[in-house]
Parts: structure tokens; C-alpha cells; sequence
């Protein structure tokens, strides 16, 4: 390859991960692990139907992680959901999120705040976090985007299906029972290391 051409793909290259790390501060931002190096792993459906939905207001509060000084307020939604407000060096934003049981996994499903109407072309996406509370410390994980892509190269993903959007995001595709039926034996390196939370007074 001429050095020209080198520049120019090293440089698209560059391109490319500037868009994964906004589109992933825009959404890891809900709650943990933005020290990822890669994009994020999202989901076209929810993790949760009606009847797998719960509260838990041990989740209610104010929580900071002491390591890069991040600060979440949650708050009680509408029905039983919570408004998440996330605050980072870069920027403050809002989430709506769902909690759901699936076996011993607690999996708080994040999506942005609804009622603004994005327009027919724009599929709201959802954000699976797996959370534990544990008195006043809380644990919060995302699933491994390096873990899905080699996952998806050897087709290993078992009996859910995921694309890759022209961000360079892994999308999962399938149903909602399918993704449950998924997370419930999915391995434990299929999420990143947790990000942990102290409860604030």
C-alpha cells in the first residue's frame, strides 16, 4: 500500500473511533464502565416484558463512582420505571430505565428519556446493564463489545442474533424471549468489569 493510501485509511480509521466513543459516551454514560476502548453492544427490544418488570427503590438515590468522580441520580419514574440523570466531565444526561429479574441476574434495561418523538427513520435502541446493590454500594456492568465481535466472528452467539450498524456498534436483533432465554447462561465474560457506585448521603 502507498503511503498515501496508508494515511488516508489510518485517518478513516481514526474517523470511525471518534464516532464509537461519542455514540458509546452518549449511552455508557447511563451508568458504568466508560473506560471501554470499543463501541457499545445494544438491543433493537427490550429485556423485559410486562410481566418480568420490577422495582426496587434500594436503587433510588444519589451515587457516585470515587474513581473518576461520575454521579448518577435516580429517581421513580412514571409506573415502574426510574429516571436515571448521569453527570460526567463531558456532559449531563437523562435515561428511562426498566428493571427486570431474569433468574439471579438483576439487568437494568436503559434507553433514552421518552416522549420527544425521534422521526419514522430513528429506531430507539436499548442499553443492558447488569446491576447489583449490595446495602450502599451498588455494581454496574455493560456488556463486552470486544467479547461480541469475536463472538459474532466464530458465530458462537447461540440462539441470539446481532448485526454491526454503521457505527461500528454491535445490534442485538432478536425477540425479547430470545435475549432473556440468552442472558440468563450468558457467560460472565460476556460483560464488562463492573464499575462500582457508592451511595451518597
Amino acid at each position: 500500500m502507498e503511503t498515501n493510501e496508508k494515511i488516508h485509511l489510518n485517518s478513516f480509521l481514526c474517523v470511525l473511533r471518534v464516532l464509537c466513543v461519542e455514540r458509546a459516551a452518549a449511552v455508557a454514560m447511563l451508568m458504568a464502565a466508560l473506560a471501554s476502548s470499543g463501541c457499545l453492544v445494544v438491543a433493537l427490544q427490550p429485556a423485559y416484558d410486562d410481566q418480568s418488570l420490577v422495582f426496587d427503590e434500594a436503587l433510588l438515590g444519589q451515587w457516585e463512582n470515587s474513581e473518576d468522580g461520575d454521579r448518577a441520580t435516580i429517581e421513580r419514574g412514571e409506573w415502574r420505571s426510574y429516571k436515571i440523570t448521569f453527570g460526567g466531565r463531558m456532559a449531563t444526561r437523562s435515561f428511562q430505565g426498566n428493571l427486570t429479574k431474569i433468574a439471579t441476574t438483576t439487568i437494568l434495561d436503559v434507553t433514552e428519556m421518552r416522549g420527544a418523538d425521534p422521526g419514522p427513520y430513528l429506531e430507539p435502541v436499548h442499553g443492558l446493564v447488569r446491576v447489583s446493590i449490595e446495602r450502599d454500594t451498588m455494581t454496574a456492568a455493560l456488556l463486552d463489545y470486544d467479547w461480541f465481535m469475536r463472538a459474532m466472528a466464530r458465530r458462537s452467539l447461540g440462539p441470539i442474533a446481532a448485526a454491526i450498524d454503521d457505527r461500528r456498534n454491535a445490534v442485538i436483533t432478536s425477540s425479547t424471549s430470545d435475549m432473556r432465554r440468552w442472558l440468563m447462561r450468558a457467560p460472565p465474560e460476556a460483560f464488562q468489569a463492573p464499575a462500582t457506585f457508592v451511595r451518597k448521603p
